[in-house]
């Protein structure tokens, strides 16, 4: 169980928000489930490649603050998605 859910996801993000040396900072680990994106691609319709591209930004969107636990959240993150996903020639995940 994790954040109070308990089931397999595709994605988990741990934020550490450290500085490290030459003043970089440090966000912190994502930690992803092959067999989930695998699964998920299939279900959603999508490209491999693609779906693997989308987690892995929506993960990292969540280390640097973003979340998504209601509309208004879940909308901006959406559209930031939607602008990197085009940036690298994939599919707008969300319509």
């Amino acid at each position: 169980m994790y954040r109070g859910i308990n089931k397999p996801t595709n994605i988990l993000s741990f934020s550490i928000n450290k500085f490290i040396a030459s003043n970089q900072k440090l966000l912190g680990d994502l930690v992803l489930c092959k067999n989930i994106i695998e699964k998920e691609s299939i279900k959603y319709n999508k490209i491999l490649q693609s779906y693997w591209a989308h987690v892995t930004i929506h993960g990292i969107l969540h280390l640097l603050g973003y979340d998504h636990k209601n509309d208004k959240e879940a909308k901006v993150m959406e559209q930031i998605e939607n602008k990197i996903m085009i940036s690298l020639n994939y599919q707008k995940p969300y319509m």
